[in-house]
């Protein structure tokens, strides 16, 4: 029996060290990878080197050897491309339109940017007093090679405008423009609105019309007035007793999603616009949106991106020129993001859970609790205040709840301590991001107190 065990025991080590001679023969370095295939095979860390350049993948900041930086490369092994300026999967070298705006790259104007205006009319002023009314109704068409592109009003209806006095209308338009034509023809016509016979305003300095003809030239990114002037109808010499002033701003833009957000804070209405980027949007639409852990939803807080430091900076300007203090500015930035519709993930992505990027949130302008509040941290965030994601799993009856912690000085109401044993404790205010009217530490009725709170 003894013997026996003893050449069994010999058999077993023997079958051992020929299976390892077989894997040695097969893969030296044991990194999973052939010997034929290995390009490093006495190297357990390398086993690729894409430029032939004697430094494997995995150390090499070059792999295609074209001088970018893998982390900076969108191709890191095609030496022939670095860049995809719209995303869709050729590179700019091969791609013939960069933009993607239907317009080839030779012909394009601007190759990197699909184009559009911006008409900004800022204020007008009727020279002339037609009656004894205190006001005139005023309306201003805007015309594209004959045909009527806007209407610039209040609401759908006529401004009323006061006689000889300047009215602030700060009224925009913003108009997708082919990219391969210089010259883009605009009219624009001042109407009194009247209910029968309306009239045109007299805003050229020509004999010949009322209205005045734009031609905007891509290649100067100007017209005949630069880029902002005051169309003046004084200047014709003539006196009709129809005269009057309107300022307007042209400028290109980079085509994108022009946004309006109007809400109320403390009962008096605000407003901003913003233009966002196509290009970014569909880099976070392109971006995965699974969650695994509770945690990932921080991942979705984009406080560096350029939209959202600018849009947080117009907030502050409006916070500034209130007086508001750090508490109240708080309040101000909750109660912008409480002003975007909620929705449901099922409704609006075809998914039982999709969480948006702030981006996609605000060009979208809609979500659901988990996006809104990755949209107000980031915005206190990029404003320099300390923010939390406050997570509710069993908020409602098989529901859960995402909202927002903030740290600010005066604040008051339900609060989550973090470090409460330490010496930095840090107290995360409740904010509600999902319906209006809620401020700092107030709390809705909610069927657990129990949360999770991740600092970003």
């Amino acid at each position: 029996m003894e013997s026996k065990a003893k050449i069994f025991t010999l058999i077993i080590i023997g079958a051992l060290i020929g299976s390892g001679i077989d894997q040695y023969m097969y893969d030296k370095d044991l990194d999973g990878t052939s010997n034929e295939n290995d390009a490093f095979p006495n190297d357990p860390t390398e086993w690729k080197d894409s430029d032939n350049d004697g430094i494997g993948d995995n150390n090499d900041l070059d792999d295609d050897n074209d001088g970018y930086n893998d982390t900076e490369d969108v191709f890191p092994n095609d030496a022939t491309e670095q860049e995809d300026n719209d995303l869709d999967g050729i590179g700019n070298n091969a791609d013939l339109d960069d933009d993607n705006d239907g317009y080839n790259d030779t012909e394009d104007k601007d190759p990197f940017h699909d184009i559009a205006l911006i008409f900004n009319l800022e204020w007008i002023e009727l020279i002339d007093k037609q009656n004894n009314r205190a006001d005139a109704p005023v309306i201003i068409d805007l015309y594209q090679n004959n045909e009527k592109i806007h209407r610039f009003d209040n609401n759908n209806n006529p401004w009323r405008v006061p006689w000889q006095e300047l009215f602030y209308l700060n009224s925009t338009f913003e108009i997708n423009i082919p990219d391969d034509i210089e010259i883009h023809t605009f009219t624009l016509i001042a109407v009194n609105y009247k209910f029968r016979n309306a009239e045109e305003f007299d805003i050229s300095d020509s004999n010949s019309s009322y209205h005045f003809v734009i031609n905007y030239n891509l290649s100067t990114n100007s017209w005949e007035k630069e880029n902002n002037e005051t169309l003046d109808g004084t200047l014709d010499g003539l006196n009709e007793n129809d005269d009057a002033r309107i300022f307007i701003k042209i400028e290109t833009y980079n085509f994108g999603y022009l946004k309006s957000y109007n809400w109320k804070f403390n009962t008096i209405s605000y407003q901003i616009n913003y233009n966002f980027d196509p290009i970014v949007y569909l880099f976070y639409k392109s971006q995965s949106h699974t969650i695994k852990d509770y945690k990932d939803y921080t991942s979705f807080v984009t406080i560096e991106e350029e939209a959202i430091i600018e849009i947080g900076l117009r907030l502050r300007e409006i916070s500034q020129e209130k007086g508001f203090d750090n508490l109240t500015e708080v309040n101000f930035v909750i109660s912008f993001a409480q002003s975007l519709k909620y929705s449901e993930d099922n409704i609006t992505a075809g998914v039982g859970e999709y969480p948006r990027y702030p981006i996609e949130t605000l060009v979208d302008q809609t979500g659901d609790c988990e996006d809104t509040s990755a949209l107000l941290i980031s915005l206190l965030e990029s404003l320099g205040y300390e923010a939390a994601m406050i997570l509710i799993p069993e908020a409602w009856d098989g529901y859960g709840h995402a909202a927002v912690g903030v740290n600010v000085e005066g604040a008051s109401g339900v609060n989550y301590i973090l470090n409460e044993n330490q010496n930095n404790e840090i107290s995360y205010y409740y904010a509600e991001t999902t319906a209006p009217g809620w401020k700092l530490g107030e709390l809705p009725e909610l069927d657990s107190n129990e949360a999770y709170v991740y600092e970003v």
